[in-house]
């Protein structure tokens, strides 16, 4: 079977910063390999269209600008506030605003987003919301190891539309969700 939407397919892959021989960013092993839905926004959209049609045994690499991966680094994502909130009620500096660490931020609509500290002064924390690889030309090699089709338990009792999380509760109207 040939990867194509709606199958999941398990590879391995070792993503390196931009060219083959850059540095080694993340690893998926035949031991503990990726597995996935593609069609189903589980995978960069442009990951997707350089693997379809492969099937098992198939080996790959390809490029990616930064544009087709993570998106380009924006400045915009990069927010200055105050100390003060990252204080405990008993006025002592949180542990987890340190340099490098990467937190979990409410967002006004509800949502969690990601972002590291950066940089923290005497008054304020500077904090990148840019996911880690923006900016960063990707170079992806490795391995089809399976493809099949594609069965309803895959979503965990989802619709799909979702990647199987709404629990048949999603907004897109289809069947599965009512």
């Amino acid at each position: 079977m040939k990867v194509a939407n709606n199958t999941v397919v398990t590879l391995t892959y070792t993503l390196h910063n931009d060219t083959k021989e850059g540095a080694v960013i993340d690893q998926a092993t035949k031991e503990k390999p990726l597995e996935g839905i593609f069609g189903h926004g589980m995978f960069l959209p442009r990951f997707e269209e350089c693997l379809q049609g492969l099937e098992p045994g198939d080996t790959f690499g390809f490029h990616l600008t930064p544009a087709e991966g993570y998106g380009e680094y924006n400045n915009e994502m990069v927010y200055t506030v105050k100390k003060d909130m990252f204080l405990d009620e008993k006025g002592n500096l949180s542990e987890l605003c340190k340099v490098g660490n990467t937190l979990q931020f409410n967002v006004g609509d509800g949502g969690i987003v990601p972002g590291t500290i950066k940089k923290v002064s005497l008054e304020l924390v500077e904090i990148d919301f840019n996911h880690q690889l923006a900016g960063v030309p990707l170079y992806f090699e490795g391995e089809i190891l399976n493809v099949r089709e594609l069965k309803e338990e895959d979503f965990g009792g989802g619709c799909g539309h979702c990647g199987g999380s709404c629990e048949g509760s999603c907004d897109s109207g289809c069947e599965g969700c009512k």
